[in-house]
């Protein structure tokens, strides 16, 4: 009932969705069809799982801080029909990395950011180590996604969403077998999430080179 639920209030949203923001989702061949996966996202609005979401046709889990959940029907629903499993943002205890690597490994996607929380100003900030050691413990695809619009949507400190444009795009595996050879540290964990947050940084070069071949085309 809920993956029913789930797939058809994802579609009514996605026909909402798309023409108020004119939404579109670039590369989304690259995620894969089956397998577990992490999907790995810059962060500049609260409103990024939603796009991420409507750029996905398989069924997302999500991460959130822990502090949502302190009602009963919220926690109910976001667990049970988002499938958003809580998080301490200072530090993930073992119940919730156990959690983390159980979906993985039952061939699930997963949605991270990174960088740990919202952006101030949209552009892309330093990443935390937390990704690195879920990527070198589950050895999973890690797919760079880059949301291009959100933070002129909903910045951090807005009180309204601003109808504007929002693109995803979703790259290639980030190729990290040269760091899974090596033993495991707190180091090698920050180069891992530090090369994850490079792909992501080459996936907004793409997204600025698209808005000045429109600008190009607009003015010839």
């Amino acid at each position: 009932m809920w993956k029913f639920t789930y797939h058809f209030i994802h579609l009514l949203i996605f026909i909402i969705t798309k023409p108020l923001f004119r939404f579109k989702a670039i590369g989304t061949r690259h995620i894969p069809k089956k397998g577990g996966a992490i999907l790995a996202s810059n962060h500049a609005s609260y409103v990024d799982p939603f796009f991420v979401g409507l750029g996905v046709v398989r069924r997302i889990n999500y991460l959130a801080k822990k502090e949502l959940f302190s009602s009963r029907v919220t926690s109910y629903l976001l667990t049970n029909l988002f499938r958003v499993i809580p998080i301490d943002r200072e530090q993930m205890d073992r119940t919730t990395l156990k959690t983390i690597y159980g979906h993985l490994r039952s061939n699930e996607i997963l949605l991270m950011f990174p960088e740990g929380t919202r952006s101030f100003d949209g552009r892309l900030q330093e990443a935390k180590m937390g990704i690195g050691m879920i990527a070198y413990s589950t050895r999973v695809p890690i797919i760079p996604v880059y949301i291009r619009g959100s933070h002129e949507i909903l910045p951090r400190d807005a009180k309204r969403v601003h109808l504007k444009q929002c693109s995803v795009y979703f790259g290639p595996p980030v190729n990290l077998d040269e760091f899974y050879k090596q033993q495991k540290s707190k180091e090698l964990y920050k180069t891992i999430s530090e090369n994850i947050m490079s792909s992501i940084g080459k996936l907004q070069e793409k997204a600025q080179q698209d808005i000045s071949a429109c600008e190009t085309s607009a003015t010839n």
